[in-house]
């Protein structure tokens, strides 16, 4: 099929060209081509070429890439549709990301302290009902991978804003305890879905070198837009009130429902397995994909669907995508824990995200109280150091992922490896580690306002490219269990944050602000230290789980859609 993905000294059975990969990672020779290994482009050996030369490729600039995966001829395809309709639909999603995930935990952020004075209750017992926010958008998360897996994820997307609608009604009724606490924790139901699946729909309808920059951009919204949200949300409380901090957010909630039912189609598609140019561990595939036309066993041209109505696509259940059971969906993503590859993106990115909310969870606490004295939309205006910080690791995330993955495919001999992600985690540790230890210690002399927030905005632009960077890695490394992989993060970044939500407070109060962004410092600095020898082994890695795959030994393998991430 044209996939020679391994170095020349095991395609071709000669030494192996000086590339970047056979200097530096280590070689795997127990397998002809290695899951996750792809060829980028036509710059690979001859025999590569010839068979290159059948698939599809891109055009304009891109003339010479490889397409991974490689479209059908069904114009219902996701890949085949047209460039404008899949930005409108990454738009409209990401949209409810900004709202559902992005705005939905911190919504409360900025007015902790203000909101505990009129309840008559504690910081922590406040900050505790965005605990259980977030705890529900863990424990709903493998839910929300197993309905999305069998049923697609339209309808997982349409119910998760409806959750947020209801939570946020519940929240609008009145200013009690217990309205609040049962408002908070409806509306966690609605985040898994835009925080696990709107990256996957990215990868239903782009190929793996047009992904860094949407997916960058997501990322940008779902862990920056948060401090966007305190801004505004600070402002809207000391200006109108507790009230309308929902009353607004269900205007906005009601819009991108609407937007959504009409404009965003189901993206789940099944590609005959012939088509995934990057999961394939066998090398002698048959060539199937030609430059202008596809002949397969179940896709000839005699076989073509038509192509559906904007009525048939704005069906919720389009049919189901799998026969497995859902049990196997649920318990999936456990699994990922015992692969190496795997636990080391889950770790990172969770840990890394978890440590910017922790920052944010202590913000009112610290602020509300001397030398700064602030009241809640002063609180909400530091949020602009962390989304100035977002936006400029965006740009260095979304305009230097794509170039340098190229380049580094070229110098690879135009062989892609997953690894070549894991490079932005240096410039992640080197930030993150600054914009943290000088964070605390800003906060702890009673710094200046403006630049303790500029330091956070530091933290954040780490925050968010190793947060791109695991896991990009883990996701185009292990595709097969990519769905579980980025539940596992979710499930294990929420329960974290749920956990901070109980001592963080508590432990400033104790200790002072130093010590616990020391220790957020110090371990992000160590994870991205950890990711040299993951970069160096990981292709054995791969290698190693694809003879060993548990989910295939344990009989958890599952049939049905694949995250397709980048």
């Amino acid at each position: 099929m044209g996939l020679g993905v391994l170095e020349g000294a095991v395609l071709l059975q000669q030494p192996a060209p000086k590339t970047i990969s056979s200097k530096i990672l280590a070689i795997d020779t127990k397998l002809p081509a290695v899951p996750g290994t792809v060829q980028l482009n036509d710059e690979s050996s001859s025999s590569d070429g010839e068979r290159a030369a059948n698939l599809k490729h891109g055009t304009g600039k891109d003339a010479h890439i490889v397409l991974s995966p490689q479209p059908s001829n069904d114009p219902n395809d996701p890949l085949n549709w047209p460039w404008w309709k899949k930005e409108l639909i990454i738009a409209v999603l990401a949209f409810g990301g900004m709202l559902n995930a992005g705005t939905n935990g911190p919504l409360l952020n900025a007015s902790y302290s203000p909101i505990a004075s009129s309840l008559h209750k504690s910081l922590t017992d406040v900050v505790l009902v965005s605990g259980y926010n977030l705890l529900a958008a863990g424990c709903s998360g493998p839910f929300v991978c197993a309905l999305s897996r069998k049923y697609g994820k339209r309808p997982v997307f349409l119910a998760s804003t409806l959750f947020d609608i209801i939570g946020t009604a519940i929240g609008e009724a009145q200013l009690d305890y217990k309205y609040l606490l049962a408002a908070r924790i409806v509306q966690g139901f609605s985040t898994s879905a835009f925080e696990s699946l709107l990256m996957a729909v990215v990868g239903d309808m782009y190929y793996v070198h047009q992904r860094g920059l949407r997916i960058a951009v997501i990322n940008f919204i779902i862990n920056s837009a948060s401090s966007l949200a305190s801004i505004i949300c600070g402002q809207v409380y000391a200006d109108l009130g507790y009230y309308w901090l929902f009353h607004l957010f269900q205007i906005f909630l009601v819009l991108q429902f609407v937007a959504m039912f009409l404009l965003c189609p189901e993206t789940t598609y099944i590609r005959d397995s012939q088509y995934e140019t990057d999961i394939t561990a066998d090398e002698k595939l048959t060539v199937v994909v030609g430059r202008n036309d596809v002949e397969t066993n179940n896709s000839s041209s005699n076989n073509i669907p038509p192509k559906k109505t904007f009525v048939q696509e704005l069906a919720v259940f389009t049919k189901t995508y799998s026969p497995d059971s859902l049990v196997k969906f649920l318990l999936g993503p456990f699994l990922t824990l015992l692969n190496p590859g795997g636990c080391y993106a889950v770790i990172a990115a969770g840990l890394l995200n978890s440590w910017y909310v922790g920052s944010s969870i202590i913000l009112s606490g610290i602020f509300s109280g001397p030398p700064w004295n602030f009241g809640a939309a002063q609180v909400g205006y530091l949020g602009a150091g962390p989304v100035i910080g977002g936006m400029v690791a965006t740009i260095i995330a979304a305009w230097g992922s794509d170039p340098v993955i190229k380049w580094m495919g070229r110098r690879n001999h135009g062989i892609y490896e997953p690894e070549f992600r894991l490079v932005f985690m240096s410039l992640a540790g080197v930030t993150c580690g600054v914009g943290m230890f000088l964070f605390g210690h800003a906060m702890q002399v009673g710094a200046n306002a403006v630049l303790c927030a500029f330091l956070q905005g530091i933290m954040n632009v780490g925050v968010i490219i190793g947060i791109f960077s695991a896991l990009s890695y883990g996701l185009d490394a292990f595709r097969r269990q990519s769905n579980e992989i980025f539940i596992m993060n979710m499930f294990f970044k929420n329960f974290m944050f749920y956990g901070l939500s109980n001592f963080a407070n508590n432990w400033v109060a104790a200790n002072g602000p130093a010590q616990i962004m020391y220790v957020f410092g110090g371990t992000s600095v160590f994870l991205s230290l950890l990711a040299l020898p993951v970069y160096i082994y990981g292709k054995k890695m791969r290698s190693w789980w694809a003879r060993h795959d548990l989910f295939v030994k344990l009989g958890m393998e599952t049939r049905g859609p694949l995250m397709h991430m980048a």
